[in-house]
């Protein structure tokens, strides 16, 4: 039975022909992924000289460039330990992709729905308030104002908007829809106060002591002088 032969710690030489046998692995988990274990997954593609393990990335020397070049071939994106592996070959800058075929960054919208919705209620109870003033004598009721939270106002909106934009436009319309309603239902309950009032009214003079005014109708009586 053959042992395994140990591997050495030493993958820095600057030697030509052992930096292109070498293979680099970013993004390794090291909290989980040990010295072993990167022999071991490395091994698989051919005779590993040399590994040297770091926070965050290892170095694995192969014996030669075949077995290098088929390891950056197998292992690049291979997720280890919950980690998506990046590995080229360390005497290589890695080839990225053309700027053209990447995907184009999405605008950063941020749409601020609470201070829309404020500043419409805000404008629409101001105009009502306005165009319709309470009568005399009814005392206007104090609805609590919720504060919304701050938010970054915007300057102007986009002149194209993405298809995944329109989900902000939806919550507002139906943010929107709701405003409406809650001031419908002030406006129910504002009436209903006034119809109240007069009704308190009218009823309070038709209930008038009857003795009042038979006592204004009829005069008192003289009493006879002696």
């Amino acid at each position: 039975m053959s042992l395994p032969v140990p591997t050495s710690n030493v993958t820095n030489k600057r030697d030509a022909k052992s930096i292109k046998s070498r293979v680099f692995i970013g993004n390794l988990n090291t909290t989980l992924v040990s010295k072993r274990d990167v022999e071991s997954v490395f091994s698989e593609y051919g005779r590993v000289t040399g590994c040297s393990v770091h926070k965050g990335y290892a170095f694995v020397q192969y014996a030669n460039r075949g077995h290098a070049l088929a390891a950056v071939a197998g292992h690049d994106g291979r997720v280890l330990a919950g980690q998506t592996l990046d590995i080229n070959m360390a005497g290589e800058p890695k080839v990225k992709a053309d700027k053209a075929t990447k995907r184009p960054i999405a605008p950063h919208y941020h749409l601020g729905c609470h201070h829309l919705n404020q500043d419409l209620y805000d404008r629409l109870f101001d105009f009502h308030r306005r165009a319709s003033p309470l009568t005399s004598g009814v005392v206007p009721v104090k609805w609590p104002r919720v504060s919304p939270p701050v938010v970054r106002r915007l300057s102007s909106l986009p002149a194209q908007l993405l298809p995944q934009d329109l989900v902000p436009l939806q919550v507002i319309k139906s943010q929107l829809t709701q405003i409406k309603a809650n001031i419908d239902a002030l406006l129910g309950r504002l009436e209903h106060i006034t119809q109240h009032a007069l009704a308190s009214t009218h009823l309070s003079k038709k209930r008038r002591p009857k003795n009042e005014a038979i006592h204004e109708e009829c005069p008192r009586p003289q009493r006879p002088v002696n």
